[in-house]
């Protein structure tokens, strides 16, 4: 793992969680706050600390030594402090990530490239992160696609077991799944555990399920009890969009424009940003003037035909709310914005589908950005952050090559769960054998990631 300084600036949820998980992979951080409670907060982490603007040039060079620093990130809520900052930090030879909420930065004219007119090397927005997780739903509702991978066709499927399942009770080795499939994660009461052939499969445990190809996913139902409508292909008739955020409004726009054939619902409990909305959007999106919190209103509108309801106001307690409300009144798939870690633990097994967290997800793609390498080709982090997926490219000089995967003194809790040799995705046994170039996808949990990294750096 290449060692890096690292400059932050915002200590808010983003930039502490960012510091934090960097601390965390062996790196030596400054944070830079104008918030005393965001300072006070980050000084519990061992980072350096200033108090002040991340705009301020004296500040940057003066106080926290940005000329030693090979990575700036710029995560504060103010879109031109974080331009300003990168801007800064580019021009003292830095590498630069920059967190930009407002859309209207980021719309570029033709010819013209955000990184280039604002001196970044890279930028991410939580509105367009949370809208590209909500696009994955419209398409396979129960699959995520893994963007970041080598292979392009995987996905991960994640289900809750019934107690009717037929697996349940079974160990892992002695369940018959498809060959291009593998559970790579088990969420129970007790925790997350990567699982290995002697586990066994318990009622209401919520699995992850790797696969790469479609064709088995009739077979992989039958192993697993799984009803066939989870894993259909788009079967989303009618929406419903709780509320006239913009990832809201984005969502609406963006399903109406590729489904033509798809209703599309807001509610929005405000006339006036009802009217607004309205006149933003086209003509087949129609805008309710109601509460999404009202039972009536949602009986009145037809809630128990909504393929998907999606809560995305402003408000994580009136999302939660109306996700909950609508599942039982009747909708078939319900989706949440959230945005405090700590709601997700207490809400992820109440019954709303998928909970989104936009401050989570970017701080995810901030720490897979920065800490990417040669070795390291792709990350994404499950449950919360509690356990990850890497991809590695298995060089010679690692020592991996040759071996069999039994024979790899891997560290606990640690799964190599797919294997890309030239484009093939291989699911492999432990008598499998590693070769130059693979591309290893492994599954840990996270405090076992700095030493998963080191054991294929």
């Amino acid at each position: 793992m290449q060692y890096m300084r690292v400059l932050i600036a915002g200590a808010g949820e983003v930039g502490f969680r960012v510091a934090r998980d960097l601390v965390y992979r062996g790196h030596e951080v400054t944070v830079v706050d104008s918030n005393s409670t965001a300072v006070q907060r980050a000084q519990t982490l061992d980072v350096q600390v200033f108090k002040g603007s991340a705009a301020s040039a004296r500040l940057l060079f003066e106080e926290a030594s940005l000329e030693k620093a090979d990575l700036f990130i710029a995560v504060t809520g103010n879109d031109i402090v974080n331009i300003t900052g990168c801007s800064i930090a580019k021009k003292a030879g830095c590498k630069t990530i920059a967190r930009i909420n407002n859309p209207d930065l980021t719309d570029m004219p033709e010819g013209h490239e955000i990184q280039q007119l604002f001196g970044i090397d890279a930028y991410v927005s939580p509105d367009e992160l949370a809208m590209h997780r909500i696009w994955q739903i419209l398409s396979r509702p129960a699959l995520t696609r893994l963007e970041h991978f080598s292979v392009g066709k995987l996905r991960i499927l994640e289900v809750r077991l019934s107690d009717s399942s037929p697996s349940i009770g079974r160990p892992l080795g002695n369940i018959n799944l498809p060959p291009h499939c593998r559970i790579v994660l088990i969420a129970r009461e007790e925790g997350v555990l990567i699982p290995k052939d002697n586990d066994t499969l318990m009622p209401r445990d919520r699995i992850l399920i790797l696969l790469s190809e479609y064709s088995e996913l009739d077979d992989l139902s039958d192993a697993l009890g799984i009803p066939k409508e989870i894993t259909d292909e788009r079967n989303i008739k009618r929406i419903m969009i709780a509320g006239t955020s913009r990832i809201a409004i984005r969502l609406a726009e963006q399903v109406s424009k590729r489904y033509k054939d798809v209703e599309i619902y807001i509610a929005e409990p405000d006339k006036e940003m009802a009217d607004s909305a309205s006149s933003q959007l086209p003509e087949n999106v129609r805008v309710l003037v109601g509460s999404s919190t009202d039972r009536h209103f949602l009986r009145e509108e037809g809630i128990r035909y909504e393929d998907l309801f999606v809560a995305a106001t402003d408000r994580e307690d009136l999302n939660v709310l109306s996700c909950l409300l609508a599942k039982k009144e009747g909708a078939k798939r319900t989706v949440a914005l959230v945005y405090q870690t700590e709601l997700e633990y207490v809400v992820q097994d109440t019954g709303i589908d998928t909970l989104i967290n936009p401050k989570r997800v970017t701080v995810n793609a901030i720490v897979n950005r920065a800490t990417s390498t040669d070795e390291i080709e792709g990350m994404e982090e499950l449950e919360g952050g509690d356990a990850s997926v890497r991809e590695f490219l298995i060089k010679s000089k690692n020592g991996k090559t040759g071996k069999k995967l039994s024979s790899l003194n891997l560290p606990e809790d640690t799964l190599i769960a797919m294997i890309n040799r030239d484009g093939e995705a291989i699911f492999p046994d432990t008598d499998s054998v590693l070769e130059e170039k693979d591309h290893v996808l492994v599954f840990t949990l996270k405090n076992k990631l700095p030493e998963v990294e080191n054991f294929f750096h």
